[in-house]
């Protein structure tokens, strides 16, 4: 079933989600990168160390997950700009809307997706 292309008022709709997105993000890089840069100047006792490590690695892999999550969305952004936005890039077909109002940022329709993941693609 072919589905209908996206308006301009679907486009600006996600838009404005990808944004909104983005301003989260970037917020949360900012709260994550202060707490990491604090923590890793702190003074800790040797008994407290091996928790403060455990917790500066989570930051530290919450920080890379937040930056790779903010240029997915500017990726999606640059799709809109591009009008390439809306296609998954592996198959060619629309993504369908409720994937895209799930997550804005979705390049790929949910089977292709699934075959990136499992390496079947």
């Amino acid at each position: 079933m072919a589905r209908k292309a996206l308006t301009a008022a679907d486009l600006k709709k996600y838009e404005a989600a990808l944004r909104h997105m983005l301003g989260v993000v970037t917020g949360d890089i900012d709260v994550l990168a202060e707490e990491t840069s604090h923590e890793a100047g702190r003074d800790v006792s040797t008994e407290d160390a091996g928790s403060e490590i455990a917790a500066l690695e989570l930051s530290l892999e919450l920080l890379g997950k937040d930056e790779q999550t903010a240029q997915e969305i500017l990726d999606a952004l640059d799709r809109i700009k591009a009008k390439a936005y809306g296609d998954c890039e592996e198959c060619g077909e629309p993504i369908p809307k409720g994937r895209l109002e799930a997550m804005p940022h979705a390049r790929n329709c949910i089977d292709c997706q699934r075959a990136l993941e499992k390496g079947t693609y």
